[in-house]
This record gives structure tokens, C-alpha cells and sequence, in this order.
């Protein structure tokens, strides 16, 4: 793991948001100087605690930071709280697995086209372990699916017989 990548996720993860970040410290009941300290990977004096990455997962709407976390230990995370009837769901989740790919595919090839040392495969593996990610996101999501509308036609089916 590179050094200081969780801070830097969790940088990107505050900064990046629809919401702002003043919001968001709001939102955590932190003083927003402070958050910017906390999630400043150059910042050696303050740092994010575990107790608090929850509420701040809460606060962006991102579980970005622990599913990396899963993917550091050789964990994959899969959403169980899918909803088949929102097709936007599916919509985005298959964007999201074309994406993933995209991002695996051009840090395999970099990583290939030079010497595969310790940065590029670590590249290779988190970008991996993302569309990993999103593929079993969208299976289980076309399997749920599958499940509903089985049980949606199952009256209709048993009024055949």
C-alpha cells in the first residue's frame, strides 16, 4: 500500500463531493480547519480516527474508503441493499463496471509497457480489485432481479396450473 493512500482517498473523497466540505465537517460535528488538517496527507499532525470514518462515509455518501480498506486485506465488498426495481441503480452500476475496466485496463498496460515495479503493481491491484468489484455488485443485482420477478410471476403461474 502506498503510503499516506488511505489520507489521500479520503482527501479526495471530502473535496471531490457534491457537498461541501464545510457542510460535511458540519455534518461530523468537527470544526471544518480541522477536517482539512485530518484528511491533508502532508498534514503528519492530525489524522482521520477509525471512530470517525463511519460518520464520515455517512456524511459524502462514499464507501470508497472502506472498500479499500476490504481490498488492502484481500477483501472484496459487495452491496446487499440493492433495488432491482430502480433501473437507474442498474444503470449506474453497469457505467460504473465499464469505468472500472477502463481504469484496470490502462494501469495493466502501463504496468506492462515498463518494469512492473512496486507502485505500478499496486495500481494494478487496487484498480483490479475495483472492477472485481463492480462485476459481483451487478451480479448479485441481476440475481436479486431474477429472484423478484420469479416471485412476481409465481402467483400467475400457479393460477395456470
Amino acid at each position: 500500500m502506498a503510503t499516506n493512500e488511505l489520507t489521500k482517498l479520503l482527501q479526495e473523497v471530502v473535496l471531490k463531493n457534491d457537498k461541501p466540505a464545510r457542510e460535511i465537517a458540519t455534518e461530523i460535528n468537527k470544526p471544518y480547519p480541522t477536517l482539512l488538517r485530518e484528511i491533508n496527507p502532508e498534514d503528519k499532525g492530525a489524522k482521520v480516527g477509525i471512530e470517525e470514518l463511519i460518520p464520515l462515509m455517512d456524511a459524502t455518501g462514499s464507501i470508497r474508503p472502506l472498500t479499500r480498506i476490504a481490498n488492502i486485506m484481500g477483501y472484496v465488498l459487495v452491496p446487499m441493499d440493492l433495488n432491482p426495481e430502480d433501473p437507474d441503480e442498474a444503470n449506474y452500476m453497469a457505467l460504473d463496471l465499464m469505468d472500472g475496466f477502463g481504469r484496470y485496463s490502462k494501469a495493466l498496460k502501463k504496468a506492462l509497457q515498463s518494469s512492473p515495479e512496486g507502485d505500478l503493481a499496486d495500481e494494478v491491484e487496487k484498480e483490479g480489485f475495483e472492477a472485481i468489484t463492480a462485476i459481483l455488485t451487478m451480479v448479485h443485482y441481476l440475481r436479486k432481479k431474477a429472484e423478484e420477478e420469479k416471485a412476481k410471476n409465481a402467483p400467475r403461474l400457479a393460477q395456470v396450473s
